[in-house]
Protein backbone atom coordinates (compact mmCIF):
# COMPACT_ATOMS: atom_id res chain seq x y z
CA UNK A 1 0.00 0.00 0.00
CA UNK A 2 1.21 3.60 -1.20
CA UNK A 3 0.87 6.34 1.34
CA UNK A 4 1.53 9.82 0.36
CA UNK A 5 1.87 13.34 2.45
CA UNK A 6 0.08 16.53 1.79
CA UNK A 7 2.57 18.85 3.08
CA UNK A 8 -0.32 21.64 3.64
CA UNK A 9 -2.73 19.58 4.79
CA UNK A 10 -1.05 16.98 6.71
CA UNK A 11 -2.70 13.44 7.02
CA UNK A 12 -5.32 11.62 8.60
CA UNK A 13 -7.34 8.46 9.59
CA UNK A 14 -5.73 5.13 8.50
CA UNK A 15 -3.05 6.77 6.06
CA UNK A 16 -1.94 8.71 9.52
CA UNK A 17 -1.86 5.99 11.38
CA UNK A 18 -0.25 3.88 8.94
CA UNK A 19 2.89 6.49 8.73
CA UNK A 20 2.99 5.94 12.29
CA UNK A 21 3.67 3.12 12.57
CA UNK A 22 6.53 3.27 9.95
CA UNK A 23 8.36 6.01 11.45
CA UNK A 24 7.98 4.75 14.43
CA UNK A 25 9.13 1.30 14.08
CA UNK A 26 12.14 2.88 11.53
CA UNK A 27 13.15 5.36 15.10
CA UNK A 28 13.53 2.53 16.91
CA UNK A 29 15.15 0.49 15.09
CA UNK A 30 17.56 3.10 14.37
CA UNK A 31 17.63 3.61 18.05
CA UNK A 32 18.26 0.07 19.30
CA UNK A 33 21.49 -0.49 16.43
CA UNK A 34 24.58 -0.65 18.31
CA UNK A 35 26.82 2.26 17.94
CA UNK A 36 30.19 2.37 15.33
CA UNK A 37 33.53 1.57 16.58
CA UNK A 38 35.78 4.75 15.39
CA UNK A 39 38.73 3.98 13.73
CA UNK A 40 41.62 5.12 15.36
CA UNK A 41 44.29 6.91 13.28
CA UNK A 42 47.80 7.27 13.37
CA UNK A 43 47.50 10.75 14.62
CA UNK A 44 50.45 11.15 17.23
CA UNK A 45 47.84 12.02 20.07
CA UNK A 46 50.45 11.56 22.93
CA UNK A 47 51.00 14.19 25.03
CA UNK A 48 49.99 17.98 25.41
CA UNK A 49 51.15 21.40 24.07
CA UNK A 50 52.56 23.31 26.77
CA UNK A 51 49.74 26.25 26.54
CA UNK A 52 46.98 24.45 27.85
CA UNK A 53 49.18 23.01 30.99
CA UNK A 54 50.42 26.96 31.24
CA UNK A 55 47.59 29.03 30.41
CA UNK A 56 45.14 29.55 33.12
CA UNK A 57 41.76 27.91 31.56
CA UNK A 58 39.89 30.35 33.34
CA UNK A 59 38.42 33.49 31.23
CA UNK A 60 37.45 35.27 34.18
CA UNK A 61 40.62 35.86 34.81
CA UNK A 62 41.24 37.37 31.47
CA UNK A 63 37.83 39.22 31.63
CA UNK A 64 39.10 40.82 34.13
CA UNK A 65 42.02 42.58 32.39
CA UNK A 66 39.40 43.12 29.89
CA UNK A 67 37.13 45.77 31.49
CA UNK A 68 35.31 43.37 33.76
CA UNK A 69 31.49 44.18 33.77
CA UNK A 70 31.88 47.47 31.47
CA UNK A 71 29.85 47.10 28.63
CA UNK A 72 31.14 46.66 25.16
CA UNK A 73 28.04 48.16 23.10
CA UNK A 74 25.48 51.27 23.27
CA UNK A 75 21.73 50.06 23.87
CA UNK A 76 21.28 51.08 20.25
CA UNK A 77 23.61 48.54 19.07
CA UNK A 78 22.53 45.90 21.23
CA UNK A 79 18.72 46.48 19.77
CA UNK A 80 19.78 46.24 16.45
CA UNK A 81 21.44 43.48 17.25
CA UNK A 82 18.75 41.67 18.97
CA UNK A 83 16.02 42.81 15.95
CA UNK A 84 19.09 40.93 13.04
CA UNK A 85 19.12 37.97 15.30
CA UNK A 86 14.98 37.96 15.16
CA UNK A 87 14.85 38.16 11.44
CA UNK A 88 17.77 35.22 10.71
CA UNK A 89 16.35 32.93 13.97
CA UNK A 90 12.72 32.97 12.57
CA UNK A 91 13.68 33.03 8.42
CA UNK A 92 12.77 30.02 7.51
CA UNK A 93 9.55 30.38 8.39
CA UNK A 94 9.19 33.22 5.79
CA UNK A 95 10.65 30.62 2.98
CA UNK A 96 9.80 30.90 -0.34
CA UNK A 97 9.25 27.27 -2.74
CA UNK A 98 12.06 24.71 -2.55
CA UNK A 99 14.49 25.66 -5.19
CA UNK A 100 16.36 23.58 -7.87
CA UNK A 101 19.46 25.09 -7.08
CA UNK A 102 19.37 23.46 -3.68
CA UNK A 103 18.19 20.15 -5.18
CA UNK A 104 20.89 19.99 -6.62
CA UNK A 105 23.60 20.31 -3.96
CA UNK A 106 21.48 17.27 -2.04
CA UNK A 107 21.65 15.29 -5.50
CA UNK A 108 25.16 15.92 -5.87
CA UNK A 109 26.24 13.92 -3.13
CA UNK A 110 24.22 11.10 -3.71
CA UNK A 111 25.43 11.04 -7.36
CA UNK A 112 28.97 10.66 -5.91
CA UNK A 113 30.41 8.31 -7.84
CA UNK A 114 31.15 4.33 -6.22
CA UNK A 115 35.20 5.59 -6.29
CA UNK A 116 34.43 8.67 -4.58
CA UNK A 117 31.68 7.35 -1.86
CA UNK A 118 34.34 7.29 1.01
CA UNK A 119 34.10 4.61 3.91
CA UNK A 120 31.31 3.48 6.20
CA UNK A 121 31.30 2.70 10.04
CA UNK A 122 33.25 -0.76 9.11
CA UNK A 123 36.17 1.49 7.63
CA UNK A 124 35.07 -0.56 4.71
CA UNK A 125 33.92 1.85 1.45
CA UNK A 126 30.51 2.33 1.34
CA UNK A 127 28.73 -0.35 -0.37
CA UNK A 128 26.75 -0.04 -4.00
CA UNK A 129 24.12 -1.63 -2.62
CA UNK A 130 23.36 0.49 0.34
CA UNK A 131 24.48 3.37 -1.30
CA UNK A 132 21.73 2.82 -4.00
CA UNK A 133 19.10 2.07 -1.11
CA UNK A 134 19.63 5.43 0.81
CA UNK A 135 19.75 7.58 -2.78
CA UNK A 136 16.14 5.97 -3.36
CA UNK A 137 15.01 6.24 -0.53
CA UNK A 138 15.67 10.20 -0.77
CA UNK A 139 13.37 10.56 -3.44
CA UNK A 140 14.52 13.69 -4.48
CA UNK A 141 12.70 13.62 -7.82
CA UNK A 142 9.67 13.56 -6.20
CA UNK A 143 10.24 17.03 -3.89
CA UNK A 144 8.73 20.28 -5.03
CA UNK A 145 6.31 22.63 -4.24
CA UNK A 146 5.96 25.11 -0.91
CA UNK A 147 7.09 24.46 2.14
CA UNK A 148 5.19 23.39 5.74
CA UNK A 149 6.67 25.78 8.49
CA UNK A 150 7.76 23.39 11.70
CA UNK A 151 9.93 23.40 14.62
CA UNK A 152 12.55 21.23 16.62
CA UNK A 153 11.36 19.45 19.53
CA UNK A 154 14.64 17.88 20.65
CA UNK A 155 18.33 18.72 19.46
CA UNK A 156 19.06 17.42 15.85
CA UNK A 157 21.73 16.36 13.54
CA UNK A 158 21.28 18.20 9.89
CA UNK A 159 22.53 15.14 7.58
CA UNK A 160 23.60 15.53 4.19
CA UNK A 161 22.29 12.20 3.15
CA UNK A 162 18.85 10.82 5.01
CA UNK A 163 21.30 8.48 7.22
CA UNK A 164 22.82 8.39 10.64
CA UNK A 165 25.65 6.33 8.94
CA UNK A 166 28.73 8.27 8.34
CA UNK A 167 30.94 8.40 5.27
CA UNK A 168 34.78 9.19 5.97
CA UNK A 169 36.79 10.61 3.18
CA UNK A 170 39.38 7.89 4.31
CA UNK A 171 40.67 5.93 7.34
CA UNK A 172 44.18 6.90 7.62
CA UNK A 173 46.03 10.21 8.31
CA UNK A 174 45.09 13.30 9.66
CA UNK A 175 42.02 14.78 9.26
CA UNK A 176 39.01 13.99 7.02
CA UNK A 177 38.60 10.56 9.23
CA UNK A 178 36.94 10.11 11.89
CA UNK A 179 35.36 11.95 13.48
CA UNK A 180 35.06 14.31 10.53
CA UNK A 181 31.54 12.32 8.97
CA UNK A 182 31.11 14.24 6.14
CA UNK A 183 27.49 13.42 6.02
CA UNK A 184 27.27 15.96 9.29
CA UNK A 185 25.87 19.29 8.10
CA UNK A 186 25.24 21.08 11.26
CA UNK A 187 22.67 20.15 13.93
CA UNK A 188 19.59 22.40 15.47
CA UNK A 189 18.68 22.96 19.10
CA UNK A 190 15.09 21.88 20.43
CA UNK A 191 13.07 25.50 19.65
CA UNK A 192 14.20 25.79 16.17
CA UNK A 193 12.12 26.73 13.17
CA UNK A 194 12.62 24.99 10.17
CA UNK A 195 10.99 24.82 6.86
CA UNK A 196 10.08 21.08 6.01
CA UNK A 197 10.09 20.62 2.12
CA UNK A 198 10.27 16.80 1.35
CA UNK A 199 10.09 13.44 3.19
CA UNK A 200 11.87 10.35 2.39
CA UNK A 201 10.38 7.72 1.34
CA UNK A 202 10.42 5.72 4.32
CA UNK A 203 9.34 8.99 6.01
CA UNK A 204 12.14 8.47 8.72
CA UNK A 205 13.44 11.54 7.48
CA UNK A 206 12.46 15.43 6.21
CA UNK A 207 14.40 17.53 4.45
CA UNK A 208 14.65 21.01 6.27
CA UNK A 209 15.85 24.54 5.91
CA UNK A 210 16.87 26.23 9.64
CA UNK A 211 18.28 29.48 9.83
CA UNK A 212 21.87 27.98 9.30
CA UNK A 213 21.45 25.36 6.61
CA UNK A 214 19.46 22.92 5.28
CA UNK A 215 19.62 19.39 5.68
CA UNK A 216 18.14 15.93 6.47
CA UNK A 217 16.87 15.50 9.52
CA UNK A 218 14.58 12.43 11.64
CA UNK A 219 11.17 13.00 11.48
CA UNK A 220 10.61 12.30 14.85
CA UNK A 221 12.87 15.29 16.18
CA UNK A 222 10.32 17.49 13.76
CA UNK A 223 6.75 19.02 14.48
CA UNK A 224 4.70 20.72 12.37
CA UNK A 225 3.37 24.19 13.09
CA UNK A 226 0.30 26.60 12.08
CA UNK A 227 -0.62 29.80 11.50
CA UNK A 228 -1.48 30.32 15.53
CA UNK A 229 1.81 28.09 16.56
CA UNK A 230 4.26 30.31 14.35
CA UNK A 231 2.55 33.61 15.33
CA UNK A 232 2.84 33.61 18.91
CA UNK A 233 6.39 31.94 18.67
CA UNK A 234 7.48 34.85 16.94
CA UNK A 235 5.90 37.52 18.94
CA UNK A 236 7.09 36.34 22.54
CA UNK A 237 10.11 37.64 24.21
CA UNK A 238 13.16 35.61 23.73
CA UNK A 239 15.00 33.85 26.19
CA UNK A 240 19.08 31.99 25.61
CA UNK A 241 19.50 28.69 27.86
CA UNK A 242 23.07 29.29 29.69
CA UNK A 243 23.52 26.08 31.55
CA UNK A 244 24.33 23.13 29.80
CA UNK A 245 22.18 20.29 30.10
CA UNK A 246 18.97 22.07 31.37
CA UNK A 247 16.13 19.79 31.68
CA UNK A 248 12.73 21.07 30.06
CA UNK A 249 10.27 18.82 31.90
CA UNK A 250 6.74 19.31 32.16
CA UNK A 251 6.05 18.11 35.68
CA UNK A 252 7.75 14.62 35.94
CA UNK A 253 7.18 14.67 32.00
CA UNK A 254 11.00 15.08 29.96
CA UNK A 255 10.72 17.17 26.94
CA UNK A 256 13.93 17.44 26.24
CA UNK A 257 17.73 18.38 27.40
CA UNK A 258 18.56 22.63 25.84
CA UNK A 259 22.43 23.23 26.18
CA UNK A 260 23.35 26.89 26.20
CA UNK A 261 22.94 29.22 23.31
CA UNK A 262 19.47 27.04 23.02
CA UNK A 263 16.70 29.87 21.98
CA UNK A 264 13.01 29.58 23.59
CA UNK A 265 10.35 32.17 23.79
CA UNK A 266 9.38 32.91 27.47
CA UNK A 267 5.84 34.25 28.68
CA UNK A 268 4.53 35.06 31.85
CA UNK A 269 7.97 33.73 33.38
CA UNK A 270 7.92 30.65 32.03
CA UNK A 271 9.49 29.28 29.00
CA UNK A 272 7.61 27.97 26.47
CA UNK A 273 9.04 23.92 24.53
CA UNK A 274 7.80 22.97 21.74
CA UNK A 275 6.15 19.14 21.84
CA UNK A 276 5.26 16.79 19.37
CA UNK A 277 1.56 15.76 19.39
CA UNK A 278 0.02 12.30 17.62
CA UNK A 279 -0.38 14.09 14.83
CA UNK A 280 3.20 15.29 14.23
CA UNK A 281 1.57 18.80 14.91
CA UNK A 282 3.41 21.45 17.04
CA UNK A 283 1.40 22.21 20.70
CA UNK A 284 3.26 24.45 23.24
CA UNK A 285 4.09 23.24 26.70
CA UNK A 286 5.09 26.23 29.42
CA UNK A 287 8.20 25.12 32.10
CA UNK A 288 9.86 26.41 34.75
CA UNK A 289 13.69 26.20 34.69
CA UNK A 290 15.93 26.20 37.17
CA UNK A 291 16.83 29.77 38.34
CA UNK A 292 19.99 31.24 36.09
CA UNK A 293 19.39 27.96 33.61
CA UNK A 294 18.13 31.01 31.11
CA UNK A 295 18.37 34.79 31.01
CA UNK A 296 16.54 37.08 28.75
CA UNK A 297 18.03 38.17 25.42
CA UNK A 298 19.74 40.47 24.82
CA UNK A 299 22.14 40.10 27.63
CA UNK A 300 24.53 42.88 28.44
CA UNK A 301 27.79 42.31 26.29
CA UNK A 302 30.37 42.47 28.97
CA UNK A 303 33.68 40.78 28.86
CA UNK A 304 33.02 39.43 32.57
CA UNK A 305 29.53 38.17 31.35
CA UNK A 306 31.06 36.51 27.95
CA UNK A 307 33.06 34.70 30.37
CA UNK A 308 30.86 33.67 32.71
CA UNK A 309 28.90 31.55 30.14
CA UNK A 310 32.43 30.36 28.53
CA UNK A 311 33.63 29.29 31.07
CA UNK A 312 30.81 26.58 31.26
CA UNK A 313 32.26 25.40 27.95
CA UNK A 314 35.73 25.19 28.77
CA UNK A 315 36.99 21.70 28.49
CA UNK A 316 34.23 19.69 26.53
CA UNK A 317 34.92 17.84 24.01
CA UNK A 318 35.16 18.49 20.27
CA UNK A 319 32.22 17.47 18.17
CA UNK A 320 32.49 18.39 14.28
CA UNK A 321 29.64 19.97 13.46
CA UNK A 322 27.30 19.28 16.46
CA UNK A 323 28.04 15.25 16.55
CA UNK A 324 27.40 13.23 19.83
CA UNK A 325 25.93 17.01 20.89
CA UNK A 326 29.29 18.12 21.09
CA UNK A 327 30.93 21.78 19.43
CA UNK A 328 33.11 22.66 16.80
CA UNK A 329 34.67 25.91 16.81
CA UNK A 330 32.22 27.60 15.29
CA UNK A 331 28.82 25.80 16.49
CA UNK A 332 30.72 27.12 20.00
CA UNK A 333 30.70 31.06 18.62
CA UNK A 334 27.08 30.73 17.54
CA UNK A 335 26.36 29.48 21.38
CA UNK A 336 28.29 31.82 23.10
CA UNK A 337 26.93 34.81 21.78
CA UNK A 338 23.77 33.88 21.22
CA UNK A 339 22.38 35.10 24.75
CA UNK A 340 23.75 38.58 23.88
CA UNK A 341 21.54 38.82 20.55
CA UNK A 342 24.54 38.25 18.28
CA UNK A 343 23.35 35.88 15.42
CA UNK A 344 26.40 34.52 13.50
CA UNK A 345 26.46 32.31 10.60
CA UNK A 346 27.19 28.59 10.51
CA UNK A 347 30.84 27.75 9.38
CA UNK A 348 34.12 29.44 10.58
CA UNK A 349 34.28 31.60 7.28
CA UNK A 350 31.58 33.08 7.19
CA UNK A 351 31.60 33.86 10.95
CA UNK A 352 34.64 35.90 9.73
CA UNK A 353 33.16 37.71 7.62
CA UNK A 354 29.81 38.79 9.32
CA UNK A 355 31.60 40.79 11.72
CA UNK A 356 34.02 43.68 10.78
CA UNK A 357 36.75 42.25 9.04
CA UNK A 358 40.54 42.64 9.12
CA UNK A 359 42.85 41.08 6.72
CA UNK A 360 45.95 39.61 8.26
CA UNK A 361 47.02 37.91 4.59
CA UNK A 362 50.63 38.44 3.26
CA UNK A 363 51.90 39.44 6.63
CA UNK A 364 54.79 37.50 8.37
CA UNK A 365 53.93 35.80 11.81
CA UNK A 366 55.48 38.71 13.49
CA UNK A 367 53.52 41.15 11.71
CA UNK A 368 50.04 39.18 12.43
CA UNK A 369 50.42 39.29 16.04
CA UNK A 370 51.22 42.71 16.00
CA UNK A 371 48.19 43.89 14.32
CA UNK A 372 46.15 41.87 16.59
CA UNK A 373 47.88 43.39 19.62
CA UNK A 374 47.21 46.80 17.97
CA UNK A 375 42.82 46.46 16.29
CA UNK A 376 41.49 43.70 18.29
CA UNK A 377 39.44 44.02 21.02
CA UNK A 378 39.48 41.33 23.89
CA UNK A 379 36.12 39.25 23.92
CA UNK A 380 34.57 40.51 20.98
CA UNK A 381 37.06 39.87 18.56
CA UNK A 382 37.36 36.72 16.39
CA UNK A 383 40.38 35.28 15.04
CA UNK A 384 40.03 33.26 12.25
CA UNK A 385 42.11 30.98 9.76
CA UNK A 386 40.64 28.71 7.33
CA UNK A 387 38.34 25.57 8.67
CA UNK A 388 38.80 27.34 12.00
CA UNK A 389 37.91 30.48 14.69
CA UNK A 390 37.97 31.39 17.98
CA UNK A 391 37.77 34.81 20.63
CA UNK A 392 40.42 36.67 21.28
CA UNK A 393 40.40 37.23 24.91
CA UNK A 394 43.81 39.06 25.84
CA UNK A 395 47.57 38.34 26.62
CA UNK A 396 49.70 36.28 28.15
CA UNK A 397 53.30 35.98 28.78
CA UNK A 398 53.38 38.84 26.01
CA UNK A 399 51.35 36.84 23.62
CA UNK A 400 47.94 36.93 22.31
CA UNK A 401 45.51 34.34 23.40
CA UNK A 402 42.52 33.03 22.08
CA UNK A 403 39.27 30.43 23.43
CA UNK A 404 38.48 27.90 20.87
CA UNK A 405 37.44 24.56 20.49
CA UNK A 406 39.85 22.80 18.62
CA UNK A 407 40.66 19.16 17.47
CA UNK A 408 44.18 19.59 16.83
CA UNK A 409 47.32 20.79 15.91
CA UNK A 410 49.41 19.54 12.70
CA UNK A 411 52.66 17.34 13.28
CA UNK A 412 55.01 15.42 10.88
CA UNK A 413 55.07 11.76 11.89
CA UNK A 414 59.02 10.05 11.87
CA UNK A 415 57.70 8.70 8.20
CA UNK A 416 57.31 12.36 7.14
CA UNK A 417 53.33 11.83 7.09
CA UNK A 418 51.13 14.90 8.75
CA UNK A 419 49.48 13.71 11.41
CA UNK A 420 47.53 15.68 15.13
CA UNK A 421 48.41 16.20 18.46
CA UNK A 422 44.81 16.00 19.58
CA UNK A 423 43.32 18.35 21.76
CA UNK A 424 39.93 17.51 21.31
CA UNK A 425 37.95 20.09 23.48
CA UNK A 426 37.59 24.01 23.95
CA UNK A 427 41.12 25.38 25.46
CA UNK A 428 42.47 28.62 25.54
CA UNK A 429 46.21 28.87 23.68
CA UNK A 430 48.03 31.42 22.09
CA UNK A 431 47.95 31.69 18.59
CA UNK A 432 51.09 29.21 18.69
CA UNK A 433 50.21 25.99 20.46
CA UNK A 434 52.57 23.34 20.23
CA UNK A 435 55.35 25.55 18.72
CA UNK A 436 57.44 23.95 21.69
CA UNK A 437 57.48 20.67 20.47
CA UNK A 438 60.18 18.94 18.03
CA UNK A 439 57.03 16.84 15.75
CA UNK A 440 55.10 20.23 14.89
CA UNK A 441 55.52 21.58 11.97
CA UNK A 442 56.34 25.40 11.97
CA UNK A 443 54.27 25.91 8.56
CA UNK A 444 51.20 24.17 10.34
CA UNK A 445 50.90 26.60 13.72
CA UNK A 446 47.57 28.36 13.32
CA UNK A 447 49.49 32.14 13.36
CA UNK A 448 51.10 30.78 10.30
CA UNK A 449 47.32 30.39 8.64
CA UNK A 450 45.59 33.07 10.46
CA UNK A 451 44.20 35.41 7.90
CA UNK A 452 42.31 37.86 9.68
CA UNK A 453 40.45 38.97 12.95
CA UNK A 454 36.55 40.35 13.06
CA UNK A 455 35.27 42.55 15.67
CA UNK A 456 31.71 41.69 16.58
CA UNK A 457 28.48 43.58 18.19
CA UNK A 458 28.24 46.93 17.05
CA UNK A 459 28.90 50.14 18.86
Amino acid sequence: MTVTYDWKRGMSGAKAALLGLVLSGAVAAAGCAPQPKMPVQPQNAAGEVRDVNVIPQNLALFAGQAGGNALLRSQAAADEDMQAFRRRFFAPWDSGKLSRATLREFEAVLNWSPGKRGYAENLRPWSDAAWERMRYNAALDEASGPGRPAIAVRNADLRLAPTVKPRFARVEGAGQGWPFDDFQQSSVAVGTPLMAYHASRDGAWILVQSPMAWGWVQADSVAFADESFCALWKSAPLEAVVREGASLKNGSAFLALANIGTVLPVEGGRTLVPARGSDASAKIVSVILEPGAALPMPQPLTAQAVAAIGDRMMGENYGWGGMYGNRDCSAMMRDLFAPFGIWLPRNSAAQAKFGDLHSLQGMSASAKIEAIERGAEPFRTLLWLPGHIGLYVGRFEGQPVFFHDIWGVRSRLRDGREGRIILGRAVITGVRPGSERSDVDPKGLLIERMRGYSIIGGR
